[in-house]
């Protein structure tokens, strides 16, 4: 989840591929957290062969969903989600 709005090299660097697939370290956060609407989340996912990215922005009521027949680097994949959801969004 990211502050929105947000820049494509923001989204690209939290989908790199060491973050995606090595551990992170985590914080335990014991307070209740607020409802956040002025967010990009997203979520990257591949299985044997095929590729998907999720995007959506609460505050614009705006999301994405993109699946491929072909394991696409997730470069590839939040670039083209990014463009396309900058395209409509009226911020």
């Amino acid at each position: 989840m990211y502050p929105y709005p947000t820049q494509l090299n923001t989204l690209l660097e939290g989908n790199l591929m060491d973050v995606v697939l090595k551990p992170q370290a985590i914080t335990t956060d014991n307070h209740p957290t607020p409802i956040l609407n002025n967010v990009w989340v997203n979520k990257t996912g591949a299985t044997n062969g095929f590729g998907g990215y999720i995007a959506y922005i609460p505050a614009e009521k705006s999301g994405i969903v993109i699946l491929a027949n072909k394991n696409y680097p997730n470069a590839d994949r939040v670039k083209a989600a990014y463009t396309i959801l900058e395209s409509v969004m009226t911020h």
